[in-house]
């Protein structure tokens, strides 16, 4: 069977570059699609190939497809508390969580690749969302059911479990404003274009039109030097918003090292994880509780079996911080 790893090694290029051409989308040129597209058919490619071997028996296992894993970012235990949910639901169905991952894309489609191939695993729940995703692509053609965890691409189009980021990220701002009476608080996430930190910026502009994001490096040494630079060159800030509580206890903990007048800035995060532990105080943390992200991930994977139930999307409530 051909598939878009294939054609994306005999052309030379990306395999989300062929889903592009493939899709006909025009975020490429003309020329590369027609020259991909026309490579397709040389090779045999037919998108519907795989479907039409799916009588065959569907294994008992779902899989758990993982974003590439970079070497500079340490272990994300939010995605661990995610597997956590996972896991236990499919532990009382008999069913099996087998990992998908790798650290380029091209290695996580293969680890895909092979489990609907050899594998007959019909089921996954993706713990990322990118757009003209390949193995998106690829599940489609074996009519795989999938479920996303966080804010799809379409959410017409997909089954996807997420939190109200953008209406949590402004109820906590606005919690943080109020308590600490702040009048120059900062917004700080990462400049990766993920929808969680996209919604929890609308969330904090919305009580402060004017007040400002810093977008950080995903490499936490480079992440230490522009929270020290930016410090240094903004005393008045008075409050830390942060995308989740890694950046968040980095961010206060560099603002005590520079600002003398600030050893305990008021911040909040998400993810109300273990590293709040590592503050000297003023550290607050939106509980978005991932382990029934996972769990209800597993619930409206399997709801296809319940002919009274057509979720198409699950909101999972957050639980704002309790701030004395």
């Amino acid at each position: 069977m051909i598939t878009i790893q294939d054609i994306a090694n005999r052309a030379g290029v990306s395999i989300s570059t062929v889903s592009r051409a493939l899709d006909n989308s025009t975020r490429i040129s003309l020329e590369t699609r027609k020259r991909i597209q026309s490579l397709a058919q040389k090779m045999g490619y037919t998108p519907n190939f795989a479907a039409r071997n799916l009588m065959a028996d569907e294994s008992n296992t779902v899989g758990v497809v993982f974003q590439p894993q970079n070497p500079e970012i340490s272990g994300n235990d939010f995605v661990l508390h995610e597997l956590f949910g996972i896991n236990n639901q499919l532990c009382k169905m008999n069913y099996l969580l087998a990992a998908a991952t790798g650290n380029s894309w091209g290695e996580v489609f293969e680890s895909v690749k092979m489990m609907v191939e050899a594998g007959k695993v019909r089921r996954f729940i993706l713990l990322y969302t990118t757009g003209h995703d390949p193995i998106t692509q690829l599940l489609k053609e074996f009519n795989a059911r999938v479920v996303v965890i966080g804010e799809p691409q379409s959410k017409l189009q997909t089954l996807f479990v997420d939190n109200d980021n953008q209406q949590a990220s402004r109820e906590a701002t606005q919690l943080l404003t109020d308590k600490f009476n702040l009048s120059h608080p900062i917004f700080i996430r990462t400049e990766a274009d993920w929808f969680f930190e996209i919604n929890r910026e609308a969330g904090f502009k919305q009580v402060w039109p004017d007040g400002e994001v810093i977008k950080l490096s995903q490499s936490f040494v480079d992440q230490k030097s522009q929270l020290k630079e930016f410090f240094e060159t903004h005393p008045n800030v008075d409050g830390i918003i942060a995308t989740d509580d890694k950046i968040g206890i980095l961010a206060q903990l560099q603002a005590e090292n520079v600002l003398d007048n600030h050893q305990k800035l008021p911040t909040v995060a998400f993810n109300a994880s273990e590293y709040g532990q590592l503050s000297k105080g003023n550290f607050y943390s939106v509980d978005v509780q991932p382990n029934i992200l996972g769990s209800e991930s597993v619930r409206l994977l399997f709801n296809d079996k319940d002919k009274k139930d057509n979720l198409k999307q699950i909101m999972v409530p957050y639980r704002l911080p309790s701030i004395p």
